[in-house]
């Protein structure tokens, strides 16, 4: 097989991150997949999730989707594009993709969370959390780094820019090396314009620990390590350098094993690695996984694909997709089957790269888009640019109502998913049979005692609101507070309410919200409550 040229391995690299994650994502065990039994194989299928989000409901995926993994590729890839690319990660695409997000990690979601309300994680209440965050959801996004980096010789100043996005959503030593040993390796087999020999890949990044392991640069990063000094239960230094120690022990354990050829056994080095184990999802676990799969099936990707995608127990999805972004790198798209070049925004994907590598990425990402609004289509405009409705469709959420997934297409060509939750209209009878009606001309005071609390075997409490808005217009808007037995379920069980939480206090955030005079940040301080409870409580109100 002939070298591929950079083009063509920058679309490998891509393709092949979107292939493993679709590949891998049915068989992770976060993801909820209805099937428990998994069959090995060479095509996508179709797949039913059990998802929470914004209640219970049956979401169908289709043959080729892709999880966060690939969602946040892109996200990084479109930031880049920007041209200000920092900023926009945090302030638009992270926030935003909370309206889309398909199987992101708990560190995931409370960073785009923290970013959403207007504050870095490192400056909030999230701190502690923050800086014990090792997981791998900034290496699996760092490829188009890579890419836009690929007529620079300096490897530090690719370094510096996975350092700056890892630091977005992560605060652990595991997630800095792992994000930028996985950097580095991709970086390799980029400008690799040779043959790669068997274990010549473990060899460079072994080789290469004192420039993807280099501490971080206090000029750029002074503030925040003094801050990680502060929030930090461990020692950040000695963490750091006991990473990367145990980071090039493993990668010597790799080389070694290597050696072993035909009689090598995947299983035990995956498991060596911690791939099955409770920190299977750190950063550093997903790239040392990804570099030995991609030394080892170098000449048969869609092997080394099918490995980690179909090893249960392990981070699937993340590991099936750093390994198919290397292999991908490695080989260019000339390796992808058929049957896999059906991988959700295969086109998308290709398009994406071609703009990564441009000088001119933001006048050609306007040009495409100007191409794109010409058609007689209306384009809704959203933080991370226009989309288009494409399609809608209504899923069951048990007798409580419907969640309407819609589907959208960017003007570079992703799709995404977004579901909002739609309440089923309640007959009188119903009303009068299942539910508390509380007129709105009375106060909560004067309708429920102080002392009164939510019993768990309570049905269903809806509060019915009359509200005068107070705007300029005086206009009145009729609206309601509703809680089933399946949401009071919910909020029992919701991490925020686990605390000394009053019915009676609840009620009176909820006037509030129904006032519209505050805004959910300034309810949450007058209350001294956190922000997710007020968020969560303003869910079920309903504007008639």
């Amino acid at each position: 097989m002939p070298i591929p040229s950079r083009i063509e391995k920058c679309k490998g690299a891509m393709l092949g991150t979107a292939i493993g994650d679709a590949l891998g994502w049915p068989n992770e065990p976060r993801a909820k997949n209805r099937k428990k039994r998994i069959e090995v194989t060479d095509h996508f299928m179709e797949w039913t999730r059990s998802s929470n989000n914004p209640r219970w409901h049956d979401e169908k995926i289709l043959p080729g989707e892709y999880s966060d993994d690939t969602q946040l590729t892109l996200s990084v890839a479109r930031s880049i594009i920007t041209g200000d690319w920092e900023r926009f990660l945090a302030e638009k695409e992270l926030p935003f993709w909370l309206r889309y997000e398909r199987g992101g990690g708990g560190a995931l979601l409370k960073a785009a969370k923290t970013l959403k309300r207007g504050y870095r994680p490192w400056q909030s209440d999230y701190a502690r959390d923050y800086f014990n965050a090792g997981g791998n959801g900034a290496a699996m996004r760092i490829l188009p780094h890579v890419i836009a980096s690929a007529e620079k010789s300096d490897i530090k100043e690719l370094m510096l820019e996975v350092a700056k996005d890892t630091r977005i959503t992560h605060g652990h030593p595991r997630a800095f090396l792992g994000a930028a040993c996985y950097a580095y390796a991709l970086d390799y087999l980029l400008k690799k314009d040779c043959v790669l020999e068997y274990g010549e890949l473990v060899e460079t990044v072994l080789g290469g620990q004192n420039e993807w392991g280099a501490p971080l640069d206090p000029c750029v990063f002074g503030d925040w390590i003094n801050t990680a000094r502060q929030f930090c239960s461990y020692d950040f230094s000695a963490e750091w350098s006991f990473t990367r120690e145990r980071m090039a022990n493993r990668l010597k354990y790799i080389q070694d094993s290597l050696k072993k050829g035909l009689i090598l056994d995947d299983r035990k080095v995956l498991t060596e690695l911690e791939c099955f184990t409770k920190v299977n999802g750190a950063g550093d676990v997903a790239a040392l996984a990804a570099i030995y799969l991609s030394s080892r099936y170098a000449n048969n990707p869609s092997l080394g694909i099918k490995i980690p995608a179909f090893s249960y127990g392990a981070d699937t999805d993340t590991i099936a997709s750093m390994t198919g972004g290397l292999l991908g790198m490695l080989s260019g798209t000339s390796w992808i089957p058929i049957e896999w070049q059906i991988v959700q925004d295969y086109d998308c994907l290709i398009r994406m790269a071609e703009l990564l590598l441009a000088n001119n990425k933001k006048e050609i990402a306007g040009e495409n888009s100007a191409k794109a609004g010409v058609q007689k289509i209306p384009w809704t405009l959203t933080p991370i640019g226009k989309m288009k409705l494409v399609d809608s469709k209504h899923v069951p959420n048990g007798k409580n109502g419907d969640v309407i997934i819609e589907k959208w297409q960017t003007m570079l060509g992703q799709v995404l998913y977004t579901k909002t939750f739609q309440r089923m209209e309640l007959s009188a009878s119903d009303c009068q049979s299942d539910c508390l009606v509380i007129p709105s001309q009375q106060t909560i005071q004067e309708v429920l005692p102080k002392q009164m609390c939510i019993q768990e075997n309570l049905l269903t409490l809806q509060q019915t609101v009359k509200a005068e808005s107070r705007d300029v217009t005086k206009q009145k808007r009729r609206q309601s507070f509703s809680l089933t037995s399946t949401a009071i379920a919910d909020l029992l069980d919701h991490p925020k309410f686990a605390m000394n939480f009053s019915l009676r206090k609840a009620l009176i955030i909820v006037d509030c919200l129904m006032e519209g005079r505050l805004t959910q940040a300034e309810i949450a301080k007058q209350f001294k409550v956190q922000e997710p409870v007020v968020e969560q409580l303003s869910n079920y109100i309903i504007s008639e």
